[in-house]
């Protein structure tokens, strides 16, 4: 494998053998973390996800005070009020912590409300003006 250097040239060409060698194998090494954390992407969203559900972000804003009303008033009291005391307990306390999260990024929910209302990305009172 390894050669007998006799001269300097012999020495500087395996020097620069040495370096494409270097560069290659960077290149790969690259592509293979790329290959993993491409891999990895769907369990990283559902460890971000079931963050969100057990963890709350600090703070108290009027959109989380209000979701929080939402949540133990009309899901808690309303829409759970036959079932058991787990269950009145759990999904509010889920719709809280997740709900949290996406009242803190600026104009985070509204978009998510938009798209979820709206047709193709557009909100349906842009879909319905079109119409007319």
């Amino acid at each position: 494998m390894a050669t007998e250097i006799n001269s300097y040239k012999e020495l500087l060409r395996e020097r620069a053998r040495l370096n494409a060698l270097l560069a290659e194998q960077e290149l790969l090494i690259k592509e293979d973390w790329r290959l993993i954390k491409e891999d990895l992407k769907p369990a990283a969203l559902v460890a971000t996800t079931a963050r969100r559900l057990f963890t709350r972000r600090g703070g108290m804003t009027v959109a989380q005070l209000g979701i929080n009303i939402f949540a133990d008033g009309i899901v808690k009291k309303v829409l759970l009020g036959k079932s058991g005391w787990i269950t009145r307990w759990l999904i509010p306390f889920f719709i809280k912590n997740y709900a949290s999260h996406l009242v803190g990024r600026k104009g985070n929910l509204f978009v998510k409300v938009k798209h979820l209302f709206g047709k193709n990305g557009k909100a349906a009172q842009e879909a319905g003006m079109d119409a007319v």
